[in-house]
């Protein structure tokens, strides 16, 4: 599994709503590819600036875009919060995603690079090889954020779209994490049931 990280503070002391919102997509094996996007992404990314959160953010949807072929599964989860209980949110959505991996984590955390030990998805395709990569998305950002449920493709892509467009004077928080990390391992089928 990998992921690239950061939260930022925003300045002022109100406690303004918050969204937290998690985005998780399956794919099949043969977008193996991936991995090494999201590994380049992350080692590069400038996770100490609002910029560089929102920099992270896009190019990670990017890439889960340029695969619409290979979608498996598919599945959000939000939470509507105010700012001062956002980061707890937030850490909530990350530790459950990391809590169901076993590979090892790239963690890029205010531009510090480390390895670590790291709800019921919507089915895409109806056949396909057994073996998979999970990618998850999480963010927290000032004001709402509404992605649609994911019953289908064009829904992945929509919401994709909207979470890759967030500004970086709204963007709080970013988690990008995926699982197997290295290029060419997937999960299997007995895998991706016994964690997902």
């Amino acid at each position: 599994m990998g992921g690239g990280e950061g939260y930022s503070s925003p300045s002022d002391s109100t406690n303004p709503p918050v969204a937290v919102t998690k985005l998780q997509v399956g794919l099949l094996s043969q977008a193996r590819a991936l991995q090494d996007d999201l590994n380049r992404i992350a080692v590069s990314a400038d996770t100490g600036s609002s910029q560089g959160l929102a920099r992270l953010l896009q190019e990670a949807s990017l890439a889960l875009l340029r695969h619409p072929d290979y979608w498996v599964y598919g599945a959000s989860e939000a939470k509507q919060t105010r700012l001062l209980a956002a980061e707890q949110e937030f850490n909530r959505f990350t530790l459950a995603t990391r809590s169901r991996f076993s590979q090892e984590t790239l963690s890029n955390v205010n531009r510090q690079l480390s390895q670590a030990e790291p709800n019921t998805l919507v089915n895409l395709q109806t056949e396909g090889p057994g073996e998979y990569i999970v990618a998850t998305l999480v963010v927290a950002v000032q004001g709402r954020l509404d992605l649609p449920d994911i019953r289908s493709a064009a829904d992945l892509r929509q919401a994709l779209s909207q979470i890759g467009a967030v500004s970086s004077d709204q963007l709080l928080a970013v988690e990008v994490l995926w699982t197997p990390q290295r290029s060419g391992e997937t999960l299997t089928a007995d895998e991706m049931i016994a964690e997902y």
